[in-house]
């Protein structure tokens, strides 16, 4: 199962009152097939989706359609009204405009829980969505130009900032930031998805950590066996001549240096007698790498 079918069947689990349950099926009519005053058609290949607006139809008394199952190797759905019901149809939704070309018409939304519920028939519809783990995109699609417009201006009211791309002449309405989809989702009522988008933040975030976390850590080691190595270089060019004038405690250094050559500047501290702080090490160290450039 698909991330969007996951996302839509929770959807069309959820529960409305009468004014959103009319609100949803005119955003879902409106971004699904066809919809005019001779003709209204909508399909899916999903069968909880017809299911629920079949059940929307019966809340609003309204059985003048006819459903047909296409058996290929994927079942599609298709449900049509023909223009001797489509006014009534219309009628059950409200005082809406349904002209060409196709608008958004506010007095659908006789309160103030409508709008969700008409994006979320518009994202049943027409939407698509990718699983968080994989990436942050969500998509609705339209051929119809003016009712894209009307979308865009539609989720700016409510903090939804949809982006437009023309593809193959259909417009897509995209958002790709999880910030974004989020709001989307918890906008149309699709709660448990929105934590799934948290969860999967979290997840990146944390790996993202780990990595840095890492890769500074890798850098640091690398930086310091390459020190170690030109501090062994050092010590064995001074080693070689017989530590000649080298004092007593840059000697001591020097052979506790060769003997862990692995070893941090803190830990061969630790190994001196008596101990060395990190700082007190280092200094010893930049003392032997000096004697050597003077020889």
């Amino acid at each position: 199962m698909s991330y969007t079918v996951e996302v839509k069947e929770s959807l069309c689990r959820k529960n409305s009152n009468i004014c959103c349950k009319k609100a949803e099926l005119y955003g879902f009519l409106l971004f699904s097939g066809v919809f005019s005053r001779s003709r209204i058609t909508f399909r899916s290949e999903n069968s909880f989706i017809i299911k629920r607006y079949e059940d929307i139809f019966r809340h609003l008394q309204f059985s003048n359609y006819i459903k047909n199952e296409k058996n290929n190797k994927i079942t599609t759905y298709n449900v049509e009204i023909d223009a001797e019901h489509t006014d009534k149809l219309i009628s059950k939704i409200g005082d809406v405009s349904v002209n060409s070309p196709l608008r958004i018409d506010y007095s659908a939304f006789e309160n103030e829980c409508c709008p969700g519920a008409f994006l979320r028939g518009v994202f049943l519809g027409a939407g698509f969505i990718s699983a968080p783990n994989k990436s942050y995109h969500l998509e609705i699609r339209t051929g119809h130009q003016m009712l894209a417009d009307d979308l865009i201006r539609f989720g700016e009211e409510y903090g939804i900032h949809l982006k437009s791309v023309l593809r193959k002449g259909v417009r897509v309405l995209y958002l790709k930031s999880s910030d974004s989809i989020r709001d989307f989702l918890a906008f149309i009522g699709a709660s448990s998805s929105v934590f799934d988008f948290i969860n999967a933040e979290f997840e990146k975030n944390l790996k993202n950590n780990v990595n840095r976390a890492v890769n500074c850590e890798n850098a640091n080691i690398e930086k310091s066996i390459a020190a170690s190595q030109k501090q062994i270089k050092a010590i064995n060019r001074l080693k070689k001549k017989g530590y000649i004038n080298v004092p007593q405690d840059l000697v001591s250094l020097a052979e506790t240096r060769l003997a862990y050559p692995d070893d941090t500047l803190e830990e061969l501290g630790k190994k001196m007698t008596p101990s060395l702080s990190k700082s007190g090490v280092a200094h010893r160290m930049k003392k032997l790498i000096e004697l050597t450039k003077k020889r």
